[in-house]
């Protein structure tokens, strides 16, 4: 992987229009503890959501109980995220530990996933380059199909499928230097191998219980996940300037947990570097000075809605062509 000339001009910029680094640099302190407590707590409520899952297989109760269990497990996107960043713990060994973790119950191979991230928050917003924008000239249709998150399984399991053989797309090989790609494909035969012993020791003792507190919970879950995921761009301007391309939510104080403070998209964006509970605190210094604010995630995708049913939302204005575009992810 190696940037052209153009990929070096059209980067993300506007950090340093928001915060200087000395007035930035208390917000970035990283510690154990907090997160660690965090993650007990997350866990811990997957584990309470399987139990009641587990005691009501059988029953009509099944159907609340399973629904708790892939909202919570829907949330583990927000580990995996703030792990991909080695942000949340300041022991190195701790989070990439709990990375690997959450990355295994989510399903995303933890690498590939990170050098992706990583790529979206270079080029955030910029067509032809961000691997996570939604649809050019994005019509209901690709609203619907972004949320059933067939384009998030679509994309996983070809990473699932492929790697452990060796072929990674193109499209893939855009953002993975080349040092990384037998990295790649050695993690993927791991992850199918660890995988596969699951799905077999559950055959050889005729238990289901992979497939109802694990398998089913996070496909009912994910387009929970695309709902919040939306939110974070969706409607933003197209372009570089991290003011204006990204999307902090207001939202209760539970959501706030389960989403470890993902909700203050645009101070992550701002600075990717500052650990999920410091986000809050960078908010209330810097809040003011970008757009846009969402009142809450209905009254956000409503707006999307309205814009593109109408043909008006910003996808539609896109000066790049088609050929140029990204498949949101």
């Amino acid at each position: 992987m190696s940037e052209t000339m153009q990929e070096q001009t059209e980067r993300a910029f506007g950090r340093e229009l928001v915060i200087d680094r000395k007035s930035l640099k208390p917000y970035t302190k990283r510690t154990d503890r907090t997160a660690l407590l965090h993650f007990a707590g997350h866990i811990g409520l997957i584990a309470f959501t399987g139990t009641l899952t587990w005691m009501a297989l059988g029953t009509l109760w099944v159907v609340p109980a399973m629904f708790a269990h892939a909202v919570v497990m829907a949330f583990l996107f927000a580990p995996v995220h703030e792990c991909s960043h080695g942000t949340p713990f300041r022991t190195r060994w701790l989070n990439e530990t709990v990375y690997w973790i959450v990355c295994l119950i989510y399903m995303v191979p933890p690498t590939i996933f990170r050098y992706e991230h990583a790529r979206h928050h270079t080029y955030t917003q910029i067509r032809g380059y961000d691997p996570d924008m939604m649809p050019e000239r994005m019509t209901v249709w690709d609203y619907v199909v972004y949320l059933s998150g067939y384009v998030f399984w679509k994309r996983g399991l070809g990473w699932f499928l492929l790697h452990p053989f060796g072929y990674i797309k193109p499209e893939h090989r855009r953002f993975l230097p080349e040092s990384e790609v037998p990295k790649v494909i050695f993690e993927a035969r791991v992850i199918l191998v660890l995988y596969g012993g699951i799905a077999a020791a559950a055959i050889a003792t005729g238990s289901l219980l992979p497939l109802w507190l694990w398998v089913v919970p996070r496909l009912v879950g994910e387009p929970l996940m695309r709902f919040f995921r939306i939110a974070e761009h969706a409607e933003c301007d197209e372009g570089g300037d991290l003011r204006r391309n990204t999307r902090t939510t207001r939202t209760t104080r539970l959501v706030h947990f389960l989403h470890w403070n993902m909700s203050y998209h645009a101070e992550h964006h701002i600075c990717p570097m500052v650990p999920y509970h410091a986000l809050a605190r960078l908010h209330d210094e810097v809040g003011d000075r970008l757009h846009p604010i969402g009142e809450s995630y209905p009254s956000v995708h409503a707006d999307v809605l309205s814009k593109i049913s109408r043909h008006e939302g910003v996808t539609w204005k896109s000066e790049r062509g088609r050929s140029g575009a990204v498949a949101a992810e």
